[in-house]
């Protein structure tokens, strides 16, 4: 008696199962289906789980800025979208005061049509700000008040800043402090940088400070 090769062994033995299942009747698809699976069967996974999923980061930063009210420096904190270079809170400041914020009593001393041009933090600490040339044309308590804003606007834009310059068309320009002064500047050298403690004269006895 000659025996049976195990490969068609195996494909008899898979045969009669087929024959098997389809005697018990167990339904046939010409398709795949989905089948209900019952619940807790796979554990749930929250959208962070899922892959390539981001942490979440925020979208905005508050950054601080200065207008006057009754011709003193009021800090607000405004929000600024994510990521924040340094011209973004000064060009927020030269925006002005939201509706609201006017009706309140806020106001600004910088004149419309002032443009930020450039502005970089220097290896000393001290953040140079080119203007065009609107900004220069104010005169008197208003340029003072002008100064005072974006002296202490810029400030806050580094740790422990060392001061403002201001320059126009590339050359630093020499600008009133608090008291009204003008600093002399020997030929060859630049003027000295602008800090927050120039300009005493115009802080409120209470700091007032405000989100926005």
């Amino acid at each position: 008696m000659s025996r049976m090769p195990k490969r068609l062994r195996r494909l008899g033995a898979w045969s009669a199962s087929l024959a098997v299942a389809a005697g018990c009747g167990l339904p046939t698809d010409e398709a795949p289906r989905g089948i209900d699976v019952p619940v807790g069967v796979f554990p749930e996974r929250d959208d962070q789980s899922e892959v390539g999923a981001e942490p979440d980061t925020p979208t905005t930063s508050l950054h601080a800025v200065y207008f006057l009210r009754g011709g003193l420096l009021v800090e607000l904190q405004r929000p600024l979208a994510a990521p924040v270079f340094l011209d973004a809170p000064l060009n927020n400041l030269l925006a002005g005061p939201t509706p609201a914020e006017a009706e309140n009593g806020l106001a600004s001393a910088i004149p419309a049509g002032t443009e930020v041009v450039d502005v970089q933090l220097l290896r000393n600490n001290v953040v140079s700000i080119h203007l065009n040339e609107v900004f220069f044309e104010v005169e008197g308590a208003q340029r003072i008040r002008a100064v005072a804003q974006l002296v202490l606007t810029a400030s806050a834009l580094a740790r422990d800043s060392q001061g403002v310059l201001f320059y126009l068309d590339g050359v630093a320009q020499s600008l009133p402090d608090g008291a009204g002064t003008i600093a002399q500047v020997p030929a060859g050298q630049l003027p000295r940088a602008l800090r927050v403690e120039d300009f005493g004269e115009l802080m409120p006895l209470t700091p007032f400070r405000s989100v926005s």
